[in-house]
């Protein structure tokens, strides 16, 4: 008996032993270092994240957490936004703005490849806006395209049955072509939306909503162009960001990354989403889902 209580202590010492060197091995709990955070926006920008055809989307709601997350955590003093996107929904892109608008420490954002429409909202928002001289920046505008197939319908033969309650409860539908008063009331809706992105923007850079009406033509410009035409303040790179950031906390931080880990799952449906797309299924879902008019930033 004594001979066995002692293998059974032998083994809880060995097993104690283990536990404490893993903890202190892969201990994730904060710790009090000062931090940068550094927070991804790749991709479409949709509220949930959701894709379309080949644009992988990213969840708004999700970056506009991460940047709660980052603000509340005293560890952490300064944010930097890594930004290559090409803008997305207005929802999805506003909800990250608001999250912006409430952080009480310096965030800074650099755009890499891409930053524009709704990306470069959420840039504008930010302390100070790095780019490399060939970034895409810009690109203020708004846009509610889509597709129209009644004359392929004439074509098969095939006719649209219209059967709404409201004049205008099926105005986008690919289905017919859409009438001069719902032409207009659409421009009404993007106008209003247009007016209220440069006035954030103006406000974002402070600088007038004239000088930003100039530069709202929808056209991209060269990170090279945009120190001048003040839609950047820095010609730089993420490292450049992260030394801008420090400096205006006044400590060395240590990088803190919080970008999504893909599971092996969510990979493997994303492959297999592309795959449909290929056999038919992206044409296919525009068909049968494609009477829902987006506007986008």
């Amino acid at each position: 008996m004594n001979k066995y209580l002692k293998i059974l202590v032998f083994v809880l010492v060995l097993w104690a032993l283990a536990y404490s060197i893993s903890f202190l091995i892969f201990d994730e709990t904060p710790t009090l270092d000062k931090k940068v955070a550094i927070i991804p926006i790749n991709g479409m920008i949709t509220f949930d994240g959701g894709s379309s055809f080949f644009i992988e989307g990213i969840s708004g709601e999700k970056i506009a957490e991460n940047i709660e997350i980052a603000n509340n955590d005293n560890s952490v003093k300064a944010i930097v936004l890594e930004i290559n996107s090409p803008g997305g929904t207005v929802m999805g892109t506003k909800v990250v703005v608001d999250a912006i608008k409430e952080v009480d420490k310096p965030i800074v954002s650099v755009i890499t490849e891409s930053g524009t429409s709704g990306a470069y909202w959420i840039a504008s928002q930010t302390d100070a806006i790095f780019a490399d001289e060939l970034s895409y920046v810009g690109s203020i505008g708004v846009i509610g395209s889509y597709l129209e197939f009644d004359g392929l319908l004439d074509d098969y033969n095939v006719t649209y049955r219209r059967l709404v309650t409201g004049d205008y409860k099926d105005i986008g539908s690919p289905y017919r072509e859409m009438t001069s008063a719902e032409e207009a009331l659409m421009m009404d809706r993007l106008d209003k939306v247009h007016e209220y992105f440069v006035e954030e923007v103006a406000e974002g850079r402070s600088m007038s909503v004239d000088e930003i009406e100039e530069l709202s033509n929808g056209i991209f410009y060269l990170g090279m162009d945009c120190v001048d035409n003040g839609l950047i303040d820095y010609i730089g790179d993420k490292k450049d960001a992260i030394a801008y950031a420090q400096n205006l906390t006044g400590n060395s931080l240590s990088e803190v990354d919080y970008e999504e880990k893909e599971s092996w799952f969510s990979n493997l449906e994303k492959f297999s989403m592309m795959s449909s797309y290929f056999v038919g299924q992206g044409i296919g879902s525009v068909l049968v889902q494609g009477d829902k008019l987006e506007i986008n930033v």
